[in-house]
């Protein structure tokens, strides 16, 4: 089926981190390898978008959203990033949030002995990876409290921190250092985090997190945690079976259950922490002005049908091929520059220039989609569509529109069907000059401006 341009309306996709997956309607294969995305192609009405990010410490999002003809759609998101709190740091991939994180912390002893921990942990997001942090512990009444301030890379997905903790009537004061890093392995999420205290009794904790995720909004894991009085005078080793589960974009929940196994309390002790965790940005910086697009493409080639039409009604010659009705959806070739910029005006549209095609070709990674081992001439509206776009490469060349209407010198851009594979690739991002009256690897693709 071939839709008309007003049958059809453009859908752009930024994110923030970019190359995130994107999967419509329900669709189980990705649309594109990675955002940002743009699609001049899609039908009008309603329609929902997946977006998964390429780490799974961050949030995946969805979007319901109705598509008008001929409008231009837009979706800016900013992943938010699963929470882990507890003794340990979080990154986010956005500037100016907030975090919240609380929970229910108790551990009980086999002797009977007890204790109990409400923590609280405030985290501000700033601009250039900045962000500053207030924490502090409710047991029978707060007993210390944490000021920080913490630097995230985000390509890296690393943060380094520096706290500073007064435990509350012990006359001292401590000083904080911790490194936490988060990355995926396979098909495991690691999360580490290691932390020096230099205090009137130095400790060191270390925090290695493994888990697999689940449909992306669960997280079952096994964390470690070993804490060393230095110069190891103590120390006290806990495994902890946990889950995390993201019950929406802002909120998630967290289960775990401690169990000391060696140290001051070994094989004596067993706990459990509940935790709730929250992320919410309050301003987003946006440049949509740097990253509307400027020119909206056909998805396909000009057919012999589409240019029939065109002669019939201006008296322009046809094409001995668009006469058969067998070729009627293939696409038109041996036209001359002359007709192809007629035939432009006709549509109310334009011949693409050398520079917005150059702009295309540098969207795509490969062109494995396009080019094949046997190559032949296929139908303008069968094949894949990718980045708005069918048969980008490998199928017909396009006239590109001259600088000057009347210049001798014709422009083409791109391979054809004639091109083995491997000069269909080499070719796919290439100008060249041709003869102003046509070849039949020369096709006609046409662009409106946004």
């Amino acid at each position: 089926m071939i839709f008309a341009t007003n049958e059809r309306a453009t859908l752009s996709i930024f994110t923030v981190p970019d190359n995130a997956s994107v999967f419509l309607d329900g669709n189980s294969e990705k649309e594109i390898d990675g955002t940002p995305f743009k699609s001049n192609a899609m039908l009008v009405g309603k329609h929902s978008v997946l977006l998964v990010p390429t780490s799974e410490s961050f949030v995946p999002a969805t979007y319901d959203f109705i598509l008008q003809s001929g409008k231009s759609f837009e979706i800016d998101h900013d992943f938010l990033r699963r929470n882990q709190a507890r003794e340990a740091y979080s990154l986010s991939p956005s500037e100016y949030h907030i975090e919240l994180n609380t929970g229910f912390s108790y551990f009980a002893e086999f002797d009977e002995n007890s204790a109990y921990k409400i923590p609280f942990d405030f985290r501000l997001g700033l601009p250039w990876g900045l962000g500053a942090r207030l924490a502090f512990p409710v047991e029978k009444e707060i007993k210390n409290f944490l000021l920080g301030m913490q630097y995230n890379y985000f390509p890296l997905q690393t943060a380094i921190a520096l706290d500073w903790i007064s435990p509350r009537g012990s006359g001292f004061s401590a000083i904080r250092t911790a490194i936490l890093t988060e990355q995926n392995f396979m098909s495991f999420n690691v999360l580490a985090n290691l932390v020096y205290e230099y205090s009137k009794q130095e400790k060191v904790e270390a925090f290695l997190r493994l888990g697999m995720p689940v449909k992306h909004v669960f997280l079952p894991y096994v964390a470690a945690r070993e804490k060393i009085d230095l110069p190891f005078k103590s120390h006290l080793f806990f495994i902890e079976p946990g889950a995390l589960l993201q019950v929406s974009n802002n909120f998630s929940l967290e289960l775990a259950i401690p169990l000391a196994l060696i140290g001051k309390n070994a094989n004596k002790g067993f706990g459990f922490y509940f935790g709730v965790h929250s992320d919410f940005a309050f301003h987003k910086k946006k440049k949509k002005g740097e990253r509307k697009p400027t020119v909206i493409w056909d998805v396909n080639e000009v057919s012999n049908r589409e240019y029939k039409r065109f002669c019939e009604e201006t008296g322009c010659e046809i094409p001995a091929r668009a006469r058969m009705e067998e070729y009627a959806d293939y696409p038109v070739l041996s036209v001359s520059l002359e007709n192809a910029i007629a035939y432009s005006r006709w549509a109310k549209k334009r011949l693409p220039k050398a520079e917005e095609w150059k702009a295309l070709a540098a969207s795509y990674s490969n062109f494995d989609s396009f080019c094949k081992v046997n190559p032949s001439l296929e139908k303008v509206h069968e094949g894949q569509i990718v980045n708005g776009i069918r048969h980008f490469a490998g199928n017909t060349a396009i006239w590109l529109l001259p600088e000057n209407e009347n210049s001798s010198v014709a422009t083409f851009a791109g391979s054809s069907y004639k091109d083995s594979q491997e000069a269909c690739k080499s070719k796919a991002r290439l100008t060249d000059i041709s003869s102003p009256n046509g070849s039949d690897f020369i096709g006609i693709r046409l662009v409106r401006d946004y």
